[in-house]
């Protein structure tokens, strides 16, 4: 037995034999990563999520408010209305002696003066029609022999005025409207003068003001008068020396 053992001690120690485990011993168990060291793709996932989405705010805190743009639906321009209304006011009353004297700058000259620079710009005299003084009220006030005759005739020399006006340029390409101007302090022109029947307010020499190559530039007007609140022309050019 001594020899045996001996012979055994001897090839465990060259390596020929490899020694037996004890019953009660156990493989190792292979190292796992701890929760805290890496965790789940799930938990990972939610916190990727957490960083891309804000946090939601109590009561839509935070969230946009339609805002109001010029000219829509929301936006209020009172000027512009109290404007409108004066105007309508005034074209609603009727003052039997006509002595209602117009504003100087009004939205509505505005436009009937913008038409009248359209009529000449594009040579179209039936634009300029709303800035003509109308016929049915200057047959009562002319107090003249035939005064629809008389509205007829100073009717043709204002379209003739509007085509001789174009002609003063060789182009209006690039002519820009600016604005009309009233010219002498108005005067008012009692019945009995200027061969009337019902007195007017009267200025000479108005402005059509625009620009043209970068430049200021204006157009004469020489006669408006006044009817129930409003301006009117009477003559665009110079009506005495046709």
């Amino acid at each position: 037995m001594r020899r045996q053992a001996v012979a055994v001690a001897l090839a465990i120690g060259m390596g020929c034999v490899t020694p037996t485990p004890a019953p009660d011993a156990r493989p190792a168990e292979s190292a796992q990563p701890s929760a805290s060291a890496a965790p789940s793709a799930t938990a990972t996932a939610r916190a990727s999520v957490a960083e891309v989405a804000p946090a939601a705010r109590p009561d839509g805190a935070g969230a946009p408010v339609p805002q109001a743009q010029d000219g829509g639906p929301g936006a209020s321009a009172p000027g512009a209305a109290a404007d409108a209304g004066a105007e309508a006011d005034a074209a609603a009353v009727f003052a039997p002696d006509n002595k209602i004297l117009p504003p100087l700058e009004s939205q509505e000259l505005t436009a009937r003066a913008s038409a009248l620079f359209d009529a000449i710009v594009k040579n179209e005299p039936a634009l300029a029609e709303p800035f003509w003084f109308p016929k049915e009220p200057f047959i009562p006030l002319k107090d003249v022999k035939g005064p629809g005759k008389y509205w007829d005739n100073l009717h043709a020399a204002y379209l003739a005025d509007v085509k001789a006006t174009h002609r003063k340029r060789k182009s209006w390409e690039g002519a820009r409207f600016v604005g009309f101007e009233v010219g002498s302090r108005p005067k008012w022109v009692p019945p009995g003068k200027e061969a009337n029947k019902i007195g007017y307010y009267r200025s000479l020499h108005g402005k059509l003001r625009y620009e043209i190559d970068g430049r200021p530039a204006s157009i004469d007007v020489h006669t408006i008068i006044s009817w129930q609140g409003r301006w009117y022309i009477t003559h665009l050019g110079d009506f005495k020396k046709r």
